[in-house]
Order: structure tokens, then C-alpha cells, then sequence
């Protein structure tokens, strides 16, 4: 793995990501912003089992992952099940190649990834342009997947990754992100007033709520949070 993937890894996660994507967003002008169309029930079983014979040579460990592969599909010789352990590491090792191919032959400005997201840096709309090109190729010819239509644009408008708004100014949280927390806290609310969960409970998943966010510029959403008497806990 690459020292920048950070998805289901220890140590990384999704606020380091996020972080440092707002770290290149700082020096770097333009991003080219990636992900895979339906990526978990797309992987394709006979490319998942040759990357792992070339890391592990055990036949019965072999012979184990491939049963578990086996045995879940979409398509027939497709797809890996959401949430299981081993396909949180299947998902990330299928695409540690492309990894390497962007870092070491494409070499862009900087790149990072989570899971199936990822960004790459540029300096130039040509050069975005050309590593969209070659990037794309690799994914429908090596790793038998397809992008979803690809997110370009100027660092300074904001670039989209993980829920967040990235500027070189600032991290700044999307208004889907926005309209998710509130659903949530309503659960949450009504949870308790149904007398489902605790106040203690309750008040211990607003907080997770609100932490989940806390990377962002959010002081004005949370007032007016607090104004509708919605954060109660909080």
C-alpha cells in the first residue's frame, strides 16, 4: 500500500485524508477528483485472486481466500460483500496498483485515496486532461472497472471529497453533509423521546455526530442547530 491510501488502515482514516487533501490544496492549483462506478459489486473475482497468488504463495490460505470470494457475487464472477472484513482489505488491495501506476509512471502533482475515492493534483487543466486519459485506461483494461464521470475544477472553488468541501482557505462541510447530520440528529431525537435510548446514549451519539464533522468550518451551522433546539445533548 501507499503511504497515502487511507481507508481501513491503521492510523488513517478519514479526517487524515481530508487533512491531507487540505494540505495540497494549499500549494496545488487545479484536482482531478476520481471514483468507481458501484465499485464493491463491480470487483472482478479472477482479478482479485491473481493480485493475491502474486503476495501470498500458501495454496491453502489461497484456497481459503478464494472460497470466501466464491461465495457472494452480483454478477456472474463479480463483487464483494459491503462490510464484510475481508472485503474492506480485498477493496483496497484491488486498486494498490493503480496507486503505483499513478504515483510512479503518471507522477502528478500529489494524489491520495480512500477506498474507491481519490484525487489527484495538478498543475494544469492539460495535465488533468491527459492523466483522466491514462488513468481511466488503466482502470477499464487492468482492473476491469469503470469510472463515474470525473469531478475537475480550480482548487480555490472547493475541491469535494469525503462529505467535505476542500478550499485552500479553509475545510468547509457540503450541504449533503449538512442535511445528513440533521436527519441523524432527528433519529436521534426521536430515539430518545420515544424513550428507545438513554438521555446519557442519546447525548453520546450527538457527540460521535458532531466529531465526525468537527474538521469543518461549521460554528455557524451548529448555531443554528442550537437556535431550532435541535442539538439538546450537545
Amino acid at each position: 500500500m501507499i503511504h497515502h491510501s487511507y481507508a481501513c488502515r491503521k492510523g488513517k482514516g478519514t479526517h487524515a485524508a481530508v487533512l491531507y487533501a487540505f494540505d495540497q490544496c494549499k500549494t496545488k492549483p487545479y484536482f482531478l477528483k476520481l471514483d468507481i462506478r458501484k465499485y464493491f459489486d463491480s470487483i472482478a473475482h479472477e482479478v482479485l485472486k491473481n493480485q493475491l497468488q502474486r503476495l501470498i504463495k500458501d495454496k491453502k490460505v489461497l484456497f481459503l481466500l478464494d472460497g470466501i470470494i466464491d461465495s457472494y457475487e452480483t454478477l456472474p464472477g463479480r463483487g464483494v460483500p459491503i462490510g464484510n472484513l475481508t472485503s474492506q482489505f480485498f477493496a483496497n488491495m484491488y486498486l494498490a496498483g493503480m496507486d503505483h501506476y499513478i504515483l510512479e509512471i503518471l507522477k502528478p502533482s500529489a494524489y491520495c485515496r480512500y477506498m474507491d475515492d481519490f484525487v489527484i493534483w495538478t498543475s494544469s487543466q492539460n495535465q488533468a486532461e491527459d492523466l483522466l486519459i491514462k488513468t481511466n485506461d488503466y482502470v477499464n483494461n487492468c482492473l476491469n472497472l469503470t469510472l463515474k464521470p470525473p469531478v475537475f475544477g480550480k482548487v480555490a472553488e472547493g475541491l469535494p471529497f469525503l462529505g467535505f468541501l476542500v478550499k485552500d482557505k479553509g475545510i468547509y462541510l457540503m450541504q449533503k453533509s449538512k442535511r445528513r447530520v440533521k436527519e441523524r440528529m432527528a433519529e436521534i431525537t426521536a430515539s430518545f423521546y420515544q424513550k428507545n435510548i438513554t438521555e446519557e446514549k442519546a447525548a453520546e451519539r450527538l457527540r460521535s455526530v458532531f466529531a465526525a464533522i468537527s474538521l469543518a468550518r461549521t460554528n455557524h451551522f451548529r448555531k443554528l442547530l442550537y437556535k431550532k433546539g435541535e442539538a439538546v445533548w450537545v
